[in-house]
């Protein structure tokens, strides 16, 4: 059979998405033009700081909606493949046992992960399917699809559901006459999937990041009134000053912390689901470079 792909049931969370991250925006937008009309102390880093939050929550809420608009159903020549923000979870036909609606869950939907209005990826357990990954975009159990494996339950929201059960298990009989896979490659080929937003480290670094850089524009707006118009800005390694600057450049040490730390943000989200250790490892590089520039202002302004 040739390959084919089958999209999700249709939901309200792209257009969710789009509107949080929009309004966030704006909210970033706004607060850093009262940031700027403000002169230099608790008003100005106060906007600066309500700022940055927005603009770092817009930037996770569009890689979320990137995320479920690339969710897809495919079914390959070895099995029925699941892909969601670059990361594609496999289920070979001959280890299908069982293809049931919904309903056979016998509980509401309970997701542990990606919860978003119309948007569940996650791993949950029931008493009758036992343990259960969710690809879905709705919680009607009735517009659900459950693959069912000797390991694990997957459940799936195809737009057309009776569609989609009739070539799976059409799929899963050719299948069977088939010769037998490895064993090391029936088994579905990701492991258990983990939404970021689940993840403490994400949290833990993304607070200090955010912690260090307002020291930084604290330390900058107490220290403002005493700063002299020109201000030394690079140093030599004896200590000799290279260059001087305006005492307005100052904030170009924590607007280039920023930079990087959404940057990072943003880059470590769109390739968590396949590289989460890069992904940590980005977050935590977020937090050394604003205590590089902590250290950097504290000695440019001492």
């Amino acid at each position: 059979m040739p390959d084919s792909t089958w999209r999700p049931k249709s939901s309200p969370a792209g257009f969710l998405g789009l509107v949080a991250a929009a309004l966030l925006a704006l909210a970033a937008v706004a607060s850093a033009v009262f940031a700027v009309r403000q002169p230099v102390g608790f008003a100005m880093f106060l906007g600066l700081l309500v700022g940055f939050i927005c603009g770092a929550l817009a930037l996770l809420i569009v890689v979320m909606t990137v995320g479920f608009c690339r969710l897809r159903y495919r079914f390959e020549p070895g099995g029925l493949a699941v892909s969601w923000l670059g990361r594609r979870e496999v289920v070979a036909y001959e280890r299908v046992d069982g293809i049931f609606a919904g309903q056979r869950l016998g509980q509401a939907l309970r997701v542990r992960g990606l919860n978003w209005p119309g948007f569940h990826v996650g791993v949950g357990r029931t008493r009758v399917m036992g343990f259960v990954r969710y690809f879905v975009t709705t919680g009607d159990l009735n517009q659900l699809v459950l693959v069912v494996t000797p390991d694990v339950t997957i459940a799936v929201s195809p737009a057309d559901a009776a569609g989609f059960r009739r070539e799976l298990i059409g799929r899963v009989e050719a299948s069977e006459g088939a010769a037998p896979v490895p064993a090391g490659e029936k088994a579905a080929t990701e492991t258990v999937p983990q939404s970021p937003l689940r993840d403490l480290s994400l949290a833990a670094l993304l607070l200090a990041a955010i912690a260090v850089l307002s020291l930084t524009m604290l330390y900058i707006s107490v220290r403002w009134a005493g700063i002299p118009d020109l201000l030394p800005m690079q140093f030599t390694r004896d200590g000799e000053i290279l260059v001087y600057g305006q005492r307005e450049d100052i904030f170009k040490l924590p607007g280039i912390g920023a930079a990087i730390l959404v940057a990072n943000l943003g880059i470590g989200l769109s390739i968590y689901a396949r590289e989460r250790a890069a992904a940590r490892m980005l977050w935590a590089v977020s937090v050394i470079v604003q205590v590089l520039v902590l250290v950097a202002t504290a000695r440019i302004l001492h």
